[in-house]
């Protein structure tokens, strides 16, 4: 018996059994060819929602996976609902512990809708971001939030850079010297200061 059988029957939320194909109503997955006409053959409803057909029924000891050509009501209304489920990630500013700062850099996460490459890019949470969102293009990347001022100009300036090829107006929301703060080692000037304070 496949694999992907002893799968489906582990994670079987119903089923429907016994049922007749009609003709051109199916193909088989591994030849992709016609099933027969009144083939018996039974539906199976997985947890995450799929739809899986096949040959016979779930005591026999053979079975044959088949596709349906032409979708079936209940997968029409379920992509409906994926659809209607879909997710939209929430604009956020990172809140940056005395933890990060400790070890250097964060995880910074955005998007930008796919459909439009002239869309606003923006910053989400990590959560968000691990979510299916289908209707955005997603990065996330390391930056730099201590050390030398020149060292992380020059490193974040680098993301940035590279950023802005696939997500266009990045670089209008980052710039070089966000959250950064000087290592303990390194004297603190005014000119410092005054970065640190332009960036919270």
């Amino acid at each position: 018996m496949s694999a992907i059988f002893e799968y489906t029957k582990l994670n079987l939320e119903r089923t429907i059994q016994n049922l007749k194909s009609k003709k051109f109503e199916f193909i088989y997955e591994d030849t992709e060819t016609f099933v027969p006409e009144n083939k018996t053959y039974s539906i199976y409803y997985l947890l995450d929602k799929r739809e899986l057909y096949f040959t016979n029924i779930i005591t026999s000891k053979y079975v044959r996976k088949m596709i349906r050509l032409f979708p079936s009501v209940y997968s029409q209304y379920t992509n409906i609902k994926t659809i209607d489920r879909e997710n939209y990630p929430s604009n956020i500013t990172p809140d940056i512990t005395e933890k990060d700062y400790n070890t250097g850099s964060i995880t910074r996460y955005f998007v930008q809708k796919a459909n439009d490459k002239n869309a606003l890019v923006y910053e989400i949470s990590e959560s968000d971001f691990n979510k299916n969102l289908t209707l955005y293009n997603k990065t996330s990347f390391s930056w730099v939030i201590l050390g030398i001022k020149e060292d992380v100009i020059r490193q974040n300036t680098i993301t940035i850079e590279n950023k802005e090829r696939n997500f266009k107006g990045i670089n209008k929301i980052l710039f070089p010297l966000q959250y950064w703060r000087p290592s303990k080692d390194v004297p603190v000037t005014l000119e410092k200061k005054l970065s640190l304070l332009k960036t919270n």
